[in-house]
């Protein structure tokens, strides 16, 4: 069995080892040690990744108590080898890991919620809580979390024999989990939280760094809550103190007043819309009379087939409502840019405007569809686009 140096020392990221055995896989081969400091993949958090020797490691996990190193290229047993971790990458998911026992130890602390879930990928960290928290009180965790890492306390690892020793020890346990074979790990932050775990975590909660809650959500009755630590933390809080900035100097103002300045031109924007769209709604009841004079009679049918000039597929759909009568048919086009949008839309008559629509995705090389008396579709503007609407005039003259 591999001897797992970093149960040992976490802050240790070499090693020299001895290869045991090497097999093919489909991405590579599969190395075995007689000792590494290579976490695998395991606990909620990515694996260790490094080298060993001259073959780069992409991947570590651990198979009926062995691990196995994915290597990319093969190492012959009973070679010594150098073995050496990414440091970086180890200890910024320490540091999230070792937050992520602070941040549960205060909702447990605060709000008698449970940790029901951890998951640490290489930008970010997640957290579930079996209980829903309101944003303050999810604030006052965070606040609570970073209070307790700036008192740099120590983070320890214990292992107990069984779970008599364990319960001998006088330990209280935030969270124990269920069916673990000895030995039992526990990791300790003085003065607060002590839970069961496999990882490893950084030796004081000074080097945990800044941790910030960045997203909340429901998550089966509970909450998921979205966290960074470390030099994550101070990344984000650059992106966002960059975003604030760019958004004041658009509106000349400063910082502070970056978000009043938002709120302020939303409120004017509402408003403009809302002129706007009664301004559209009287114009498209004068466009609609206009265009109800333009239709013809067919088999006493009123056939309508226009087409109009910057007119949105909203506006299109209740501009050709509007010329509705007892019996009719509509076929309205408009073009926008380098789009053209239509609509069919039909009173009193039994042809399907999906069906119909058909004809008109094949004419403009277009897609779309519908149901009833309503259809509609879109395609890219073609240099024949009047030729081709005067065909489908023609076309709808002939079977309406």
């Amino acid at each position: 069995m591999t001897e797992r140096l970093y149960f040992l020392d976490s802050m240790l990221f070499s090693c020299d080892a001895t290869v045991i055995s090497c097999a093919p896989c489909e991405k590579g081969f599969l190395v075995e040690l007689d000792r590494t400091v290579f976490f695998p993949n395991k606990g909620g958090q990515p694996c260790d990744t490094g080298v060993i020797g001259d073959a780069a490691v992409s991947s570590c996990d651990e198979q009926n108590d062995r691990l196995l190193h994915l290597c990319n290229h093969p190492l012959e047993p009973g070679t010594p080898v150098k073995v050496q971790i990414d440091a970086d990458r180890r200890f910024d998911i320490m540091q999230q890991h070792t937050g992520e026992h602070l941040l549960s130890w205060c909702a447990w602390k605060l709000f008698d919620a449970t940790n029901v879930g951890f998951h640490c990928a290489l930008d970010y960290a997640t957290l579930d809580l079996d209980k829903p928290l309101s944003h303050d009180q999810v604030l006052q965790m965070e606040c609570l979390a970073n209070r307790e890492a700036a008192k740099n306390a120590a983070v320890t690892a214990k292992e107990f024999e069984t779970e008599d020793a364990l319960a001998a020890s006088g330990i209280v346990l935030r969270k124990h989990a269920e069916g673990l074979i000895a030995p039992i790990r526990v990791v300790s932050i003085e003065g607060s939280d002590s839970c069961t775990c496999c990882a490893p975590h950084v030796k004081r909660t000074g080097e945990i760094g800044q941790l910030k809650v960045i997203g909340e959500l429901p998550y089966k009755g509970g909450v998921r809550l979205t966290f960074l630590c470390g030099m994550r933390a101070l990344l984000h809080a650059q992106h966002i103190q960059d975003a604030i900035d760019a958004i004041a100097l658009s509106f000349s103002t400063g910082r502070d007043n970056a978000v009043s300045a938002v709120e302020k031109q939303t409120s004017e924007l509402s408003e403009t819309k809302k002129v706007l769209r009664q301004a559209y709604a009287a114009l498209d009841e004068s466009i609609a009379k206009e265009l109800a004079k333009k239709a013809e009679i067919i088999r006493g049918v009123s056939v309508l087939v226009e087409a109009l000039d910057h007119v949105d597929m909203k506006r299109l759909r209740a501009l050709a409502l509007k010329t509705a009568s007892k019996k009719s048919f509509c076929a309205l086009f408009s073009t926008i840019d380098d789009t053209i949008y239509y609509v069919l839309s039909s009173n009193g008559i039994q042809h399907d405007m999906g069906e119909l629509s058909k004809a008109v995705n094949l004419a403009l090389g277009g897609k779309g569809g519908g149901r009833g008396s309503l259809a509609q579709g879109s395609s890219v503007k073609k240099n024949d686009f009047n030729e081709t609407l005067d065909q489908l005039r023609h076309y709808f003259y002939q079977i309406i």
